[in-house]
């Protein structure tokens, strides 16, 4: 299932999601969770989509840290990831992209945010 996100233009004309990291929640429709995972360029949080109730797995991606080629080699997997639908594969459902930030929402491996 693809949810769409609410999002606000910046002065310079860019979309970005409405995303409150006090609020814990990614555009009112994700309340984010515990984080499941951390590496050098990206986090990873359990989130709950507030309307229907689905467990994602939220990867928020920071372009800032990454140079021409990785974003380039980012965007041609995130292109990949979008073909496979596979039972042993996590499944990507949507994907925000900001001047600064890649949210990739994906399927969670079924935790509780309790």
């Amino acid at each position: 299932m693809l949810f769409e996100i609410e999002t606000k233009r910046t002065r310079d004309g860019h979309l970005e999601p409405r995303c409150s990291p006090g609020r814990s929640d990614l555009s009112g429709l994700y309340h984010l969770g515990r984080t499941l995972g951390r590496g050098h360029f990206a986090v990873v949080k359990l989130a709950r989509h507030v309307n229907t109730g689905q467990l994602v797995a939220v990867k928020m991606i920071d372009k800032t840290k990454l140079d021409v080629m990785a974003t380039s080699h980012l965007l041609q997997e995130v292109r990949c990831m979008r073909l496979v639908q596979h039972p042993n594969v996590v499944r990507l459902y949507e994907v925000i992209d900001t001047p600064t930030t890649l949210y990739l929402v994906m399927e969670s491996g079924g935790e509780d945010t309790t």
